[in-house]
């Protein structure tokens, strides 16, 4: 694995865990109630920009595919349409924001913050694909701390002088502001992609045949990574639904499988930098090499839960769960990421080369898990549902390393 590639997966650690830290901190900082409503908003904000994936993915192509001067402010036309586009769906969310924040019973002001990082999160993805594909990782790594790292220090110190949650969440907001203002500073011999007047009209270039095709191809495939989402926690929302006795017992499992997909999906936006856009043949090597660090990352999980599931769970959850009943439920749960992660990987490598194989691949393997989610009841065991799950989620793995492997995408303008 090259150095940069290293560092960068420490980088992505380190934010990983700053971004994780932010919740026991400012749990601690203020009230149960302050609390709760960050942790929401900050939910629905992670569910609205699920698709910002694919952005990166399109980015990483448009990158390594355009390096004449003549073609590289095609980024730039795209940022500047989708940040014009991601306005209106900003201005919409505000404008439903009553019956959202009621809907999860949420303060209404909490909407503004929420709508800031909406903005906000379009020139931050676009900066990322632009450094990953130019196979400036390190710097990539970089982006993700400094976000991250800003994010914490600026809600806690604000959580800790005013005790107020939408204080504390707008403080988070504007620290993403001042991410993008340092990055720019720091990387400015790097040419990252600017945002042109968004208030003037669209210009010619704006509207040219190839940025509308950009643009819709962006929407298919935002789509398809956010029901892609859903379906990768699907194995939790069906139990969930079901109502079964045992609830409690796969939620505590389903969190600890979690980091199984949360540690691979580390190793992924590396891979996708690796890409090779004109000899197809090339990305074979890498792609195995990202399938045999996912299992790596699977097998070392599954030898945790096999011997040491109970005591962790008791740690982690306080609950004394049987050995036998955990490690088959541990096990199925694990496989399920394992699938996923694949899954995922391969939709990314399409998104990279805006083809459409990543959206028929995703309606495909969604489909499937919907058509389980209809026809589950509740005389099913949990055990049942997930070998289902896993039976449709190890096709649509097989399906998509068949995809790479024999299907060569074409960079299309």
């Amino acid at each position: 694995m090259k150095k940069s590639t290293l560092i960068f997966v420490l980088l992505s650690t380190i934010a990983s865990a700053i971004n994780y830290a932010a919740y026991p901190v400012l749990s601690r900082i203020l009230a149960d109630t302050e609390y709760i409503n960050i942790t929401v908003s900050l939910s629905v904000l992670t569910q609205i920009t699920t698709f910002l994936s694919s952005i990166v993915a399109i980015t990483i192509g448009l990158s390594k595919e355009q390096v004449s001067k003549e073609k590289s402010s095609t980024v730039q036309l795209l940022q500047t349409s989708l940040f014009k586009l991601f306005l209106i769906i900003t201005a919409l969310f505000l404008i439903l924001s009553p019956f959202i924040m009621n809907s999860i019973q949420t303060p209404l002001l909490f909407a503004i913050p929420i709508a800031i990082m909406m903005i906000v999160s379009v020139p931050l993805a676009i900066m990322s694909g632009f450094l990953n594909g130019r196979g400036l990782m390190i710097k990539l790594g970089l982006l993700t701390v400094i976000s991250a790292g800003l994010q914490l220090l600026i809600g806690a110190i604000v959580a800790y002088t005013t005790k107020s949650g939408l204080l504390a969440l707008t403080g988070m907001a504007l620290a993403q502001v001042i991410a993008i203002i340092i990055i720019r500073v720091i990387f400015a011999k790097d040419n990252l992609p600017k945002i042109n007047n968004v208030l003037r009209k669209s210009t010619d270039n704006e509207s040219q045949p190839h940025i509308r095709r950009l643009l819709t191809y962006g929407l298919f495939a935002s789509l398809a990574i956010m029901v892609m989402n859903i379906a990768q926690i699907s194995d939790l929302l069906i139990i969930q639904t079901l109502h079964n006795d045992d609830i409690k017992l796969y939620t505590d499992i389903y969190i600890l499988s979690r980091i199984v997909f949360f540690a691979g999906i580390i190793f992924v936006w590396p891979f996708l930098g690796e890409l090779d856009i004109r000899i197809h043949v090339l990305n074979r090597r890498p792609f195995f090499k990202l399938i045999a660090i996912f299992s790596a990352i699977t097998a070392a999980t599954l030898v945790v839960i096999m011997l040491f599931g109970t005591q962790i769970t008791y740690i982690l959850f306080n609950e004394n769960y049987a050995s036998s009943h955990l490690q088959i439920l541990g096990v199925l749960s694990v496989l399920y990421k394992f699938f996923f992660l694949i899954i995922t990987a391969t939709i990314l490598y399409f998104i990279v080369f805006r083809s459409y194989v990543a959206v028929w691949l995703s309606v495909v393997i969604c489909g499937l898990v919907l058509l389980l989610s209809v026809f589950a009841n509740k005389d099913m065991s949990n055990q049942s549902i997930l070998i289902i799950l896993n039976i449709i989620a190890g096709l649509g793995a097989l399906a998509g390393i068949a995809c790479v492997l024999f299907k060569k995408p074409v960079l299309k303008n």
